[in-house]
């Protein structure tokens, strides 16, 4: 199951889309809650040896940062992968 985690400042969640979590972290960027903000793509998985489910994250998503437009989203850099 893919999900959108966010984070902005003392901020959090997941959303069900990558539209829903950038709004939201993009209301504590402009409320001054925060600096900075990511939204990152994550899969829900089901940890085999703890029987708990824990997020793994993609490394797909966005930094947001607050400007005198709004919030202006940055791609997350592309992690090489060895």
């Amino acid at each position: 199951m893919l999900l959108w985690l966010w984070d902005a400042g003392h901020c959090h969640g997941v959303a069900g889309d990558e539209t829903r979590a950038r709004r939201a972290a993009g209301e504590c960027l402009i409320r001054g809650q925060a600096q900075t903000a990511s939204v990152e793509a994550a899969s829900l998985t089901l940890g085999v040896s703890s029987l708990t489910d824990t997020y793994v994250r993609s490394g797909i998503g966005w930094t947001g940062r607050r400007s005198d437009r709004g919030v202006r989203w940055t791609p997350l850099p592309v992690s090489a992968v060895s």
